[in-house]
């Protein structure tokens, strides 16, 4: 095992293009059948550099030729799978689509793909939750907005008010996963979202997943009388709430203080209405400047971050 990491390391860094590849731990070897265990983190077809995640937690780049025909061999299927499913996404630029967790929870959840979208450059994404648990239709609120800035939308069903939290935390813990692991996008430009209970839900995630979350969409949301948020540090706060929400814009102040606390910015959005979701000139405008205000400090580090790689077998549309 310490001949061929010290043979691994002798090579160039390989960063892989395809860091949308399945990472599942698997048994590696070299030209002199050394073998060790490790995940493939990233392949790059042009450089032929290939990047493993050691079990001590390390990186190691080597040469595709340094590896057994074996593995070349099953190399060379999974980005053929990638190129495929990759090419089946960019023909739903412009569309909603439907998908499924695949673990026991199967939590069902929709995705607005934009006419701009280009998998070989993935856009930032966001992911909405509504009171009721329709992803599909508080997806439909953002749909618009995503399409001006070009990001992913994401819509979660099952998640609604009035549910067992322990058992939409084993839902959510599987389904996002599942949605990094399927729909090509940046993982360092990450945003939760959600009207009313939604919202709350959104920050509740936005502290019990490690992810650089870097922002919140509050539609008539409130914490919920939380002291404090674990959150990214620097996260953007949009709060966008009807000018007669009385309860949600009640807890506007005391929500501020608390996020400020905790190094967010926050800026408000009021439109003319009630408790419910804002026109669609207002939900651009709170969104653009999510965009514009997100920070570069709100990243989190390797050791604390959970990053899934994309799944060429997941990105096919079921």
């Amino acid at each position: 095992m310490k001949s061929l990491t010290s043979h691994l390391t002798l090579a160039s860094l390989f960063v892989l293009s395809m860091s949308s590849l399945h990472a599942e731990s698997r048994a590696w070897s070299n030209r002199e059948g050394k073998t060790i265990q490790a995940e493939l983190v990233s392949y790059d077809s042009e450089t032929k550099k290939v990047t493993l995640k050691l079990s001590n937690g390390t990186n190691a780049t080597l040469a595709l030729d340094a590896l057994s025909d074996s593995d070349q061999s099953w190399l060379a299927e999974r980005q053929s799978k990638l190129v495929e499913a990759t090419a089946a996404i960019q023909v739903n630029s412009g569309k909603t689509v439907s998908y499924q967790s695949d673990g026991p929870e199967a939590v069902p959840y929709h995705v607005y793909y934009p006419t701009s979208y280009n998998p070989d450059a993935p856009p930032a994404m966001i992911i909405m939750f509504s009171a009721g648990g329709s992803g599909k239709g508080i997806l439909g609120s953002v749909k618009d907005a995503c399409e001006t800035l070009g990001w992913v939308g994401v819509g979660c069903d099952v998640f609604k008010n009035n549910s067992d939290e322990a058992v939409l935390d084993k839902k959510w813990h599987e389904v996002l996963p599942h949605i990094e692991k399927t729909v090509p996008h940046d993982g360092d430009l990450l945003y939760l979202g959600g009207m009313s209970g939604g919202a709350l839900r959104a920050y509740d995630y936005s502290e019990s997943c490690a992810r650089p979350w870097k922002g919140v969409l509050a539609f008539g949301g409130w914490l919920g009388g939380k002291e404090s948020l674990n959150c990214a540090p620097k996260m953007a706060v949009a709060i966008v709430n009807g000018d007669a929400d009385k309860n949600a814009n009640s807890c506007v102040q005391r929500d501020t203080r608390v996020l400020e606390r905790e190094r967010c910015e926050v800026k408000t959005f009021s439109f003319k209405g009630g408790h419910v979701i804002a026109p669609p000139a207002v939900v651009l405008e709170a969104m653009q400047w999510l965009k514009t205000s997100t920070l570069a400090g709100n990243r989190i580090s390797a050791g604390k971050r959970s990053p899934t790689p994309l799944d060429p077998d997941l990105m096919k549309v079921r």
